[in-house]
């Protein structure tokens, strides 16, 4: 079966859903207009990735391939010895049929200070035949070399408009129940804005008239029912909880988000409830540099969680 995040992905920028800043001056570059160094910064699932290569499919047309648009991603080697071996490398080779190929750097925020000082040096002598598109989650991270030698673009988190807008394409082309149109503005806040989770979401649902209502009420009821667990100091059934979410694909944000809401009411003003916003800050921060999986992000919260809450006893 075909994952509909790919099927469904946007292939030219003015299919993009969002980022309009971003589509009004990207739709009328070329390979010998734009900038030759973009950086895109933004979350998971709000479409660095499918713009890097809208970007791309529009420049090379016929001759977008393989050979004409590279894809890297710098988690896999964070360090001055990939960018000077692998990137240098690549950077040198010429395309196939074009003036200019396209390097497409995610996760580049991963790489080390001294890996980023070498790759701009890399940029500046290729200028001539390669544009670099850069993605990363946090803009801190990147060296004040590298954001100087970038057009910069931030990609934020999907509104309710713009997630029922990619939803109803997807309703009319699958054919799914009319009940859940009413829904689909409720998949925002579920899946934090992230239009590779809402699609994710709606293709694991079955094709059934209450199946995303069920889905998205759930979820709700389901963190109010952890919340309980947390005011009365059950961490492993508060875990057991989270976990249960992250099986059902809501995001590390609306589980975070969600359960400081729900809390609210039940945990007394003091100690008890600043030790769960410090582990909550310090949690919300961490969310997008998270280097392991969802749940062993949730499992160090919940123990973190524990260890504050014993603190303060």
């Amino acid at each position: 079966m075909t994952a509909w995040r790919e099927k469904y992905r946007p292939r030219t920028v003015a299919d993009l859903v969002g980022c309009e800043v971003f589509k009004q001056q990207a739709q009328h570059w070329s390979l010998e207009t734009a900038p030759p160094c973009l950086l895109f910064i933004g979350g998971p699932g709000v479409g660095k990735t499918t713009a890097a290569r809208a970007l791309a499919r529009d420049w090379l047309g016929e001759w977008f391939g393989q050979e004409n648009f590279i894809t890297t991603n710098a988690s896999d080697d964070r360090g001055i010895g990939y960018v000077r071996d692998h990137l240098k490398h690549i950077s040198r080779l010429k395309g196939l049929m074009v003036a200019k190929r396209v390097i497409f750097l995610d996760e580049a925020d991963s790489l080390t200070k001294d890996a980023q000082k070498a790759l701009r040096q890399i940029m500046e002598d290729s200028h001539d035949t390669i544009i670099w598109i850069l993605a990363g989650n946090d803009i801190s991270a990147f060296h004040k070399a590298i954001k100087d030698r970038c057009t910069t673009y931030e990609f934020k988190s999907h509104g309710p408009n713009e997630i029922e807008e990619a939803c109803l394409k997807i309703h009319e082309a699958e054919g799914l129940p009319e009940e859940w149109k009413q829904y689909y503005r409720n998949l925002a806040p579920l899946c934090e804005g992230s239009l590779r989770q809402t699609v994710d979401t709606l293709q694991s649902l079955s094709k059934t008239p209450e199946a995303l209502e069920k889905r998205v009420r759930s979820s709700g009821q389901d963190m109010s029912r952890a919340a309980l667990h947390l005011a009365a100091g059950d961490f492993t059934t508060l875990n057991a909880f989270l976990n249960q979410q992250l099986e059902k694909g809501d995001s590390r944000f609306y589980l975070l988000k969600t359960l400081r809401y729900k809390a609210k009411g039940l945990i007394e003003e003091g100690d008890d409830w600043f030790a769960f916003m410090k582990t909550y800050g310090d949690f919300m921060m961490m969310a997008t540099q998270w280097p392991d999986d969802d749940m062993a992000f949730f499992e160090y919260f919940v123990a973190t969680l524990q260890q504050n809450r014993r603190l303060h006893k």
